[in-house]
């Protein structure tokens, strides 16, 4: 009875530490310096939710949506369910079908695992509202330029981030949410800007990436 009482607590406890990692997580700001003179999109940046559980749920992308917006980009997530793939991909089209009858276009941001579960729908719709995409992806775990062989109607990039590790208390409560959302392949604390140590770097990453992608509008436009 003690040990099990003890197992129970110890559970409890890494539970709530583990809770606690991912709040704190989402609460932590840093500071950066505005670059100036930052070509805009005229399309918006539309930010995908990937997997997500109790232990990783809050401000899914970090640093990364706030410093593009405070750049001046239109910057939108769009939160889908939790887990569920088919759920998932349902809640993508019927958001597809939606920005489609109501002519509206941006610029597709996603990580590797949701980029999977939608490849095959975004490159047999390919839906006008989808003007672009840009996939974060780990470096060296696998070529996310292989999800599928199906050519893509529209510019595609993928932006790759070597691993680097977190804090040791975030790293736990990430674990956690691998395997609660039984996907060992989601992407590292670092391609989604949890890791305070790479943010800002990865985060003028995706300004780059931006500023491109305001030249494509440029040119469309002309």
């Amino acid at each position: 009875m003690d040990v099990l009482v003890f197992s129970l607590s110890l559970l409890v406890f890494i539970l709530g530490l583990a809770i606690f990692a991912n709040r704190a997580r989402a609460r932590q700001e840093l500071p950066f310096e505005l670059q100036p003179n930052c070509l805009l999109t005229r399309w918006p940046l539309l930010f995908v939710t990937g997997p997500r559980s109790l232990f990783y749920f809050s401000k899914y992308w970090n640093i990364y949506t706030v410093f593009l917006a405070e750049h001046g980009y239109e910057v939108f997530t769009l939160h889908l369910p939790w887990k569920n793939t088919e759920q998932r991909q349902e809640r993508f089209r019927h958001f597809l079908e939606q920005q489609e009858k109501s002519q509206r276009r941006f610029h597709l941001v996603v990580d590797a695992p949701t980029m999977a579960e939608f490849s095959d729908l975004l490159a047999s719709r390919r839906s006008p509202s989808v003007i672009s995409i840009t996939e974060l992806a780990d470096l060296g775990v696998e070529d996310p330029r292989v999800l599928s062989l199906k050519a893509y109607p529209i510019p595609k990039e993928v932006l790759e981030f070597p691993h680097r590790p977190a804090t040791p208390l975030l790293e736990l409560s990430y674990s956690l949410h691998r395997q609660s959302a039984k996907n060992k392949k989601l992407p590292s604390l670092n391609v989604l800007g949890a890791n305070t140590k790479t943010a800002l770097e990865n985060s003028q990453r995706l300004l780059t990436r931006a500023q491109t992608l305001a030249e494509m509008d440029l040119r469309d436009s002309l």
